[in-house]
């Protein structure tokens, strides 16, 4: 008789236990990212700040309200910004993004004018890696315009960067300035410069070493689902001491990416244009001295 009791009342403390009140269970980890991250009572940035913590501070992740977790750090709750704390989902994302994009080539180089959110994925409500800060430079690997939430005709054009060989993801185009090499940057003529490759290198007496280039550039108001309009090639004249322009095609309907290459001794280079039914359709050019000759299909 003795033994059931110990056991009934065994049973009924488990019981009373359960019903009381419990520790609320982690969604998720997360490590502090951003220096002098708040910790706030409300999920806005007007709330009161509790606590300070600094990158390599780990919480547990509670909850997620748009672009606030609520938190939990000891006996502490409260919330935080998306952009102060990566999740250990988030970084497994990462991760996948920076190895399926490993394989892309740099089209060129860009410098953020502003702090900006850099996203796992082209979209304003997506998850923020971090913020990048101004003066960041960047590589530029992928380009895409997308709808703008809310609008029925404005676009959002995102450019996927690698700020570092080890990751990538996406930043609003806006947010950014394409480098313009500084020896051709008087060329430019007011359009952007998309991509920007060498092509070669010749040896000029007083100069030294100077480079051709091959550059994509886009025409303010261009259709935003182009990543380029034209194909300029910028060769050296070692006469005259200066650059000059050995190619120029206009009106082009191109995308991502701008290839280079060789072709024996000679130069080459490869575009993309999208046709009007949608296919992506190669075009692959030779240089043979400053000579640019496209390359047709029934060329041997």
């Amino acid at each position: 008789m003795k033994f059931r009791l110990t056991l009934t009342l065994a049973a009924f403390a488990a019981l009373a236990a359960g019903c009381g009140p419990g520790v609320e269970p982690a969604l998720d980890r997360a490590t502090v990212v951003a220096p002098h991250a708040s910790v706030r009572l409300k999920d806005t940035s007007t709330s009161r700040t509790i606590r300070v913590l600094e990158p390599g501070d780990r919480v547990e992740v509670l909850e997620r309200q748009d672009h606030w977790y609520k938190i939990r750090l000891g006996d502490m709750q409260g919330w935080m910004e998306e952009s102060t704390i990566l999740t250990n989902a988030t970084r497994v994302r990462i991760e996948e993004l920076a190895a399926v994009s490993q394989d892309q080539t740099s089209q060129n180089t860009a410098i953020l004018r502003a702090e900006a959110n850099f996203r796992i994925e082209p979209s304003r409500s997506g998850p923020i890696i971090r913020k990048l800060s101004s003066g960041t430079r960047v590589e530029v690997i992928e380009r895409t315009s997308l709808p703008r939430p809310g609008s029925d005709r404005l676009m959002d054009t995102w450019i996927k960067v690698r700020p570092s060989p080890a990751e990538a993801g996406w930043l609003l185009a806006n947010a950014v300035d394409f480098d313009v090499p500084a020896e051709i940057a008087q060329y430019t003529e007011g359009y952007t410069y998309t991509a920007v490759k060498a092509l070669n290198q010749v040896q000029d007496t007083l100069a030294g070493p100077i480079p051709w280039y091959v550059v994509g550039e886009r025409k303010p108001g261009s259709d935003a689902t182009l990543d380029f309009t034209g194909i300029r090639v910028f060769t050296w004249n070692s006469r005259k001491h200066r650059y000059e322009t050995a190619f120029r095609a206009k009106g082009l309907h191109g995308v991502y990416p701008l290839e280079v290459g060789q072709d024996g001794v000679n130069p080459k280079f490869r575009i993309y244009e999208i046709s009007e039914d949608g296919k992506k359709n190669a075009r692959e050019f030779v240089m043979n001295g400053v000579v640019v000759r496209e390359v047709k299909n029934n060329d041997t």
